[in-house]
This record gives structure tokens, sequence and C-alpha cells, in this order.
């Protein structure tokens, strides 16, 4: 008799199987050989301290117990850092953990989420796991979407609101006036702006969480803080919601040793705030030299930008084989003709910078290395598309 595989819920049949990694050889590579510029996540190592006080405290751990499902010593930190009250913090083990906590308090059959457009697959999933349907906010401008056509997509079923601000895709940025205006119309449903990125862009709207109980805000430390690795988020939200967000997301908190990391690099801030400015400075590299190199692009107030080309999988196949690692978006509506890449340090952005120069026939760039001579005429074919326009801030 044939074996069967247990049926799953049926909202699961709607997603996509996960994506085969493109870097496949990524892991097996030396870290020193590559530029990993796919993925938002920091260019650099975490602040030192955050390894020697991990390699101080194995002595005294006992790995045997449990981390502290409160994250008390945490939180305090975050209460500091983030200027919200200590009983309006929770925090766990990744973006994700804290999405699927979300959705799982907040959605079933027959609710709602409305998500602004475009979005990374990790929200969306999290929403049809629940069986809730899924609404895509449209735009006619993707770059600055109009508060009026987010509005347009809100009913009585809508349960929760899904905001990246910015946006992970296009670098958009709602005002606070504009979500102000959307958690008064939305009085029913639960408004998650996702500031992932906060710490690149400055911008945040978390002195409205007192005045709107409707609103949450979602962080990581997998970005700026450069702790991808040993990943924590935490949502600032009012206390009375992690009263009911607490039921589901207990025992879902980062582990020790991400606790302590988490702890060390909001220690050390000065560390991270030294990052930034480096990024800030290679967005300047970027914007005076793509102009003169001829590309159509978008530097973003986070810490990538947009290039437009003619053929993005291309252009991604000839920096794979370069060791540095992009991301198409040909599955994100408007943006078939563009790649993303994250921002990193000067040097860094020297190297992507010679690449780019070559792809477009023009002169090495001054700060970029040899490696890149290795691509080949044919490698470079149908890649490079001329600018259209001015570049966007």
């Amino acid at each position: 008799m044939e074996k069967r595989l247990v049926k799953v819920k049926p909202c699961i049949l709607d997603l996509n199987d996960p994506e085969q990694d493109l870097q496949e050889a990524l892991f097996s590579l030396d870290e020193n050989s590559l530029l990993k510029l796919d993925r938002n996540e920091a260019t650099v190592t975490p602040s030192p301290l955050v390894a020697k006080t991990i390699s101080k405290s194995l002595d005294s751990l006992s790995l045997n117990r449990q981390p502290d499902i409160r994250t008390r010593k945490l939180r305090r930190k975050l209460s500091y850092y983030s200027g919200i009250g200590f009983d309006s913090i929770a925090c766990f083990a990744g973006l994700t953990t804290a999405m699927d906590t979300l959705v799982g308090t907040y959605l079933q059959p027959g609710l709602e989420a409305l998500i602004i457009s475009p979005s990374e697959s990790s929200f969306p999933n999290s929403v049809v796991s629940t069986g809730a349907r899924l609404v895509f906010s449209r735009h006619v401008d993707l770059f600055a979407p109009a508060i009026e056509e987010i509005i347009a997509g809100i009913n009585q079923k809508t349960r929760l609101i899904y905001i990246a601000n910015p946006n992970s895709i296009s670098g958009a940025l709602l005002t606070e006036a504009e979500v102000v205006f959307l958690l008064s119309y939305a009085e029913n449903a639960l408004v998650v702006v996702d500031e992932s990125l906060f710490e690149f862009c400055g911008v945040t709207v978390t002195d409205l969480l007192t005045k709107y109980p409707n609103l949450a805000v979602l962080r990581t430390f997998s970005k700026a803080f450069a702790l991808a690795g040993l990943d924590v988020s935490y949502i600032l939200t009012d206390s009375r919601n992690l009263r009911f967000i607490n039921r589901l997301g207990l025992y879902k908190e980062p582990n020790t040793l991400a606790q302590i990391a988490a702890e060390t690099a909001i220690d050390d801030i000065n560390y991270t705030a030294g990052f930034i400015r480096s990024v800030n400075e290679s967005k300047k590299m970027l914007f005076e030299n793509l102009s003169r190199l001829g590309y159509d692009f978008r530097i973003t107030a986070a810490n990538f930008f947009l290039l437009k080309v003619r053929d993005p999988d291309k252009l991604v196949e000839t920096l794979t084989k370069n060791n540095i690692f992009i991301n198409s978006l040909p599955g994100v509506e408007g943006f078939e003709n563009y790649v993303r890449i994250t921002i990193g340090a000067p040097s860094q952005t020297g190297v992507l910078l010679d690449i780019l120069a070559r792809i477009s026939g023009a002169q090495t760039f001054a700060n970029g290395v040899s490696k890149a001579g290795r691509m080949t005429s044919n490698m470079l074919d149908s890649v490079f598309e001329p600018r259209e326009e001015l570049p966007v801030e």
C-alpha cells in the first residue's frame, strides 16, 4: 500500500516554493573574497565588542538553561535607545518570527491584511499561512505611494496594514502626517510600520505610539547593527497590545547569545553610527560616479540603491562571476528592469564602481581592483542601459 503525505491546510498551497538560492557557492567562498550586496545586510562585521563579550560570557553562561524569555536586560537597553517604555517592547528571535506572531495574534480566515506594495515575501507569506486574505495596494508612482491609494484598499475586514518604511524594494518613505492619517482612518486595524532600516534614514513614527493604540513598530538588529547571523527583532506598541501578542509570542525570544550580542551592540552605538556614516559617504560616491557612467539609478534613504538596466539577470550573473552578489527583482511588478544593490563602505563601493565602469565601457574607477579584469566582453553584452532621466534621491 502506497504511503501518502499528510495533507497540509489549503492556504499553504497558495504559497510558492522558496526560490533556489542563486548564490549557491556563497557559503563555500572565503568571506574576504566576496561582496554580499543582495539582502540589505550590513557589509561589515558587528562591533568587535560583540565577539569579545560573547567569548568572555561563555565561561559563566549556563547554556543548558533557557534564555530569559522576557528579555528583561535587553528591553531595558532598548527602552533607553528607543525612548519607549519597557512594558511596550517585546523581543523575538528574528524579524520573521515577530511578523508570524503579529499575524497569528490578529488574523484568521475571513479577515484581510493590506500590504503597501511593493513588498518582500516574508510578511505576505505569514498572512497567507493564517488563512486570511492578502490585499496589495496599487500605486501610480511606485516610488511615491499616495495615501489615498492606500486608503482605497481598506474595508471592514481589514485587520492588519503592513508598511515597510522605508520600503525595502522601492525605498519609498511615508511621512509622519501620512501615517497619522492612516491610523485615524483605519481605527479597527493594527498598522504595522516596519522600521528595519530606521538607523540608515533616521525616520521613525515611534512618537505616535502613545497617541495611537492601533500602531505597532517593527525593528531589527540584522541590518545596521550587523547581527543577521544572531538576529534579534523587536516590536514597539501599546502595552495593552503586548498583553495578547505575548500570549502567542512567549518562548519565541532570541537565544542567550543573541541577547548578549544585541545588548553589546547597543552599548557600542558609536560603532554603528560610524558604519552609517561610511554608507552615507558611499552614497555620495555613487551619486557622482553613476551619473558620470551614464546609469539610470535611484539612491534611497536606506542602505541600498536601484539600478535600471536592460538585462538584470545578465548583470547579476556578471557580478556573481566576480563574487559580488546583488538582487534582481523579476517577480516585483514595475521593477522587472531593476537590480537592488546594498550600499557598503567606500572601499567596497569602489570595487563595485570599478566593475560597473567596465560594463559601461567607461574608464576604470580609481578605487577599483584588478579582479574586475576577469570579465570578458561577452559577459558585458546586453547589461548596460543608458540613463533616461536624472537620478532621483
